[in-house]
């Protein structure tokens, strides 16, 4: 018979401990979000001016990559105000989810790019093996693509140590896309090289560069789209991490079983709802200390933000 519950997000003391803890983490993404904006455009625009006028399709290709982290950033520096806001009564569980559907329209948006990047490619070979001669890539292509290489992959290293000290999902996914972009760039460059200087043979490996830019783009699009898109339909955490989370409560002497656990993420937060089976000689406030060191186990554990709510049974 159930004869308690407690939710510890709505406690005095935690309520007054995350806003600074949430401002901070906000402040940090939108610091290291507005230095990847202006490095973006950047890129952007020199690539896709050489690529245009020292025509490169595979630069242009990659300045469309860099476009579209550009557009990343712009979105994420929209939605992390927003996911970091606390919970209220329109959303009780607060913004997280925000945060992950930036990351699903990040991922969407990339797929739909090596979409075009493909079909630029396409109509490059097929007027090659028609035996029209594909124009030279000018020299200044090659200083570009090493430039931009040396750029991406800086913002990845600076993405990647910002995103796990913010414990941001959405700044290290947006890491990646640098990261992909530095590895796109990697074909562009033997693309734009044999292209200058190995004559008209060689064109050719230009507009496949391109493709390989495309496949550099959509392998990192779906392994972000895939549980971005599972978050939002409400999916729950994987086994393992249930199982540890059981684990970890089962070895806290004051439970006495578990009868249930339903935990999903919502943003950069964990929400884990527990049935627990304690002694019926606890009173009300020795189960709210008890939902307290739950709740700090589970911090340790997972993440510093956790919502965690307990029904009690004996």
């Amino acid at each position: 018979m159930k004869w308690f519950s407690h939710h510890h997000h709505n406690s005095p003391s935690l309520a007054q401990s995350l806003p600074d803890e949430n401002n901070n983490s906000a402040a940090t993404i939108r610091k290291v979000v507005k230095i990847g904006c202006f490095v973006n455009a950047l890129l952007m625009a020199l690539k896709l001016c050489a690529g245009y006028l020292g025509h490169s399709d595979a630069l242009v290709a990659d300045g469309f990559h860099s476009l579209n982290d550009l557009a990343a950033d712009i979105i994420m520096l929209v939605f992390v105000g927003i996911s970091y806001r606390q919970p209220d009564d329109k959303y009780s569980y607060g913004y997280g989810k925000f945060e992950t559907f930036s990351s699903f329209l990040i991922s969407s948006v990339l797929v739909v790019v090596a979409f075009f990047i493909v079909r630029e490619a396409i109509e490059s070979l097929v007027a090659y093996f028609h035996g029209e001669v594909l124009p030279q890539p000018d020299i200044w292509t090659f200083i570009v693509v090493l430039f931009a290489m040396a750029c991406k992959e800086g913002l990845f290293r600076f993405y990647s140590s910002a995103g796990r000290k913010a414990g941001s999902k959405a700044l290290k996914a947006n890491a990646w896309h640098h990261r992909s972009d530095a590895l796109a760039s990697i074909a562009t460059l033997i693309g734009v090289t044999f292209s200058h200087f190995f004559g008209e043979g060689f064109r050719v490996l230009d507009p496949i560069a391109s493709l390989l830019i495309a496949i550099f783009i959509i392998i990192p699009a779906i392994r972000i789209l895939k549980p971005s898109f599972a978050e939002l339909m409400e999916r729950s955490l994987p086994s393992a991490e249930r199982q540890k989370a059981m684990e970890l409560v089962e070895k806290i002497p004051e439970v006495k079983g578990i009868e249930y656990l339903r935990a999903r993420r919502n943003g950069h937060k964990y929400i884990f709802d527990f049935g627990i089976k304690t002694d019926a000689s606890l009173n009300v406030s020795q189960c709210a200390q008890l939902t307290s060191v739950i709740k700090s186990v589970l911090t340790d554990a997972f993440c510093p933000h956790v919502i965690l709510s307990v029904n009690y049974s004996v």
